[in-house]
């Protein structure tokens, strides 16, 4: 994340916060209608949890959104 910042915003690092985030305070925050972007290993283990817990989300394919210039998956919850 550190370096996703810097390289957006090379001067802002310092202003920023940058935490661990548990899958309960996603969890939480999908539920009120939050999107959450997701790079490739923080997916790794969203997914597993997510699905353990219900969540209909898709599987990543980081390759391909590579290969179209994405770095991240988001998820948001719909039908809330």
């Amino acid at each position: 994340m550190k370096a996703f910042v810097k390289e957006i915003d090379p001067d802002g690092l310092q202003k920023r916060t940058i935490k661990k985030t548990l899958f309960g305070e996603i969890l939480s925050g999908l539920k009120l209608g939050a999107a959450y972007a997701f790079d490739v290993e923080s997916y790794k283990k969203f997914y597993p949890l997510a699905r353990k817990e219900g969540l209909n989300v898709a599987e990543a394919n980081f390759e391909e959104m590579k290969s179209k210039d994405f770095r991240f998956f988001t998820v948001q919850l719909t039908g809330l």
